[in-house]
């Protein structure tokens, strides 16, 4: 439904002029958003629907504030998961942001330009807003409620459902070949690429999602992971001075991040219980 929507409004409400593969043009995105919002507000309609009516028969009957609590969107759980999740993304990107800010990507001129660029531009507002609140909202609050429901175990929420999501982004590879910009194989390359990159994320934040009971925590993941993007390991060649330093940082985070997740994320330590 979530990918569905972006062809179905541009069907319904085209761009003269303009390809409805042409994810980066302007209109385009506004219409692609506006798409989404709506398939996602949908799905969790649905979901919440779903879970209150799919419950065992000596249940008690769900409210709103258990289904709230299923879907992530439980108020007083916030703070706490963006606050873990923040640090351990910034664990997990120590080296990335190291080798940031030895490129000056930190400079005051390029944080001063931020906010501007955000609400200025769509592209902005479709990366760092739109795309992962209602990707969060879909592929996890509305998804992996409903499998835990069923009686799927924990390991198939985490490791097979961000599979879903991966798979999810391979349309813009049909985007790419038909826009004729891209030789086949680098189209090829590059899907691959972002189907494992997407489908590991998808593994970190469907854990930090079932962990800390939010889906809070999981959209801020997912905004900082899109304005990190993949890590420059090319980059790094140009610092040769600090060549060593930098790529002790690349495994001290990841070493750092699977330490440091299952006691952050364990109930009654910083997340409530």
């Amino acid at each position: 439904m979530y990918v569905a929507s972006i062809y179905v409004f541009m069907a319904l409400f085209p761009v003269d002029g303009a390809s409805i593969h042409d994810r980066d043009n302007p209109h385009i995105m506004r219409r692609r958003m506006f798409g989404v919002s709506v398939s996602t507000l949908v799905s969790l309609l649905i979901s919440a629907f779903v879970l209150r009516r799919w419950q065992p028969e000596d249940a008690k009957d769900m409210g709103l504030a258990a289904t709230l609590a299923l879907l992530g969107l439980e108020g007083h759980m916030v703070l706490p998961s963006v606050l873990v999740s923040l640090v351990l993304m910034a664990v997990l990107f120590l080296g990335p942001l190291i080798l940031d800010n030895l490129n000056g990507v930190f400079s005051w001129e390029n944080l001063r330009r931020l906010p501007k660029n955000l609400w200025n531009q769509p592209e902005y507002i479709r990366n760092y807003v739109v795309g992962p609140v209602t990707e969060e909202l879909v592929f996890r609050s509305s998804v992996i409620p409903l499998w835990a429901t069923a009686g799927l175990s924990t390991n198939i929420c985490v490791f097979v459902s961000p599979v879903i999501f991966g798979v999810a982004h391979v349309h813009r590879a049909i985007s790419q070949y038909a826009m004729g910009n891209q030789a086949l194989l680098k189209i090829l390359v590059s899907t691959t690429v972002q189907l494992t990159y997407t489908t590991v994320f998808g593994w970190i934040v469907a854990a930090l999602f079932l962990r800390t009971r939010s889906i809070a925590g999981p959209i801020v993941a997912h905004v900082f992971c899109n304005i990190q993007g993949l890590p420059d390991i090319g980059g790094i060649a140009h610092h040769t001075r600090y060549k060593y330093f930098i790529w002790l940082s690349f495994i001290v985070g990841l070493v750092g991040f699977l330490v440091l997740f299952e006691p952050m994320t364990r109930p009654g330590v910083f997340v409530p219980v």
